[in-house]
């Protein structure tokens, strides 16, 4: 019995090891806010605002990039603070998330129809089937962010009508790098 457990511990060992060293893995919060303006958006043809920021990748991890070996998503949510909007004037918004690097801009979140609310919201949760995000769009946010380079976040909110204040909508990601340490 002995001889079993230590051929299991071995086991899990190595499966925790590359060529490089031991995987491990080092979780990180990415924070990112926009501010919808009022003025700005319902000045605008459709009722809509966008606004963007530059990520950097190489800030959410104090590891060399070169040993980041893969980026997992765990949860993306986005928050509304600060709206004052009438009771009874209810606001439909809708929301999409972008990123652009190098000239190609790809959409990671797309709600449509929601309550224009002060709230925390969850789009995505690792292994909750009920999230807004699709595995490709998942896989394509962990693979810009692995990829370590600056993209730019893009936001764009539409409304069904007038928004009455301006507000804030904060995305938040929660990811875990794999990241290889040498075992020397």
């Amino acid at each position: 019995m002995k001889k079993i457990y230590l051929l299991l511990v071995l086991l899990i060992t190595l499966s925790a090891c590359d060529e490089g060293g031991v995987l491990i893995t080092v979780p990180s919060v990415g924070s990112y806010e926009f501010t919808i303006l009022s003025a700005d958006a319902n000045g605008s043809a459709n009722n809509s605002f966008t606004a963007e920021r530059v990520v950097d990748p190489s800030a959410l991890f104090t590891e060399d990039a070169e040993l980041i070996k893969n980026i997992t998503l765990n949860q993306l949510t986005y928050e509304v603070s600060d709206y004052s909007g009438t009771a009874g004037n209810d606001v439909l918004m809708n929301i999409s998330l972008s990123t652009e690097l190098n000239g190609t801009t790809t959409e990671i979140l797309s709600i449509s129809g929601i309550s224009l609310t002060n709230g925390l919201f969850t789009a995505f949760e690792h292994g909750n089937a009920s999230s807004q995000l699709s595995a490709a769009q998942v896989a394509s946010l962990e693979a810009i962010i692995d990829n370590q380079e600056p993209f730019n976040l893009i936001m764009t909110a539409g409304f069904d009508k007038n928004i009455e204040s301006d507000f804030n909508i904060e995305v938040v990601w929660d990811i875990t790098a794999s990241i290889s340490q040498s075992t020397n």
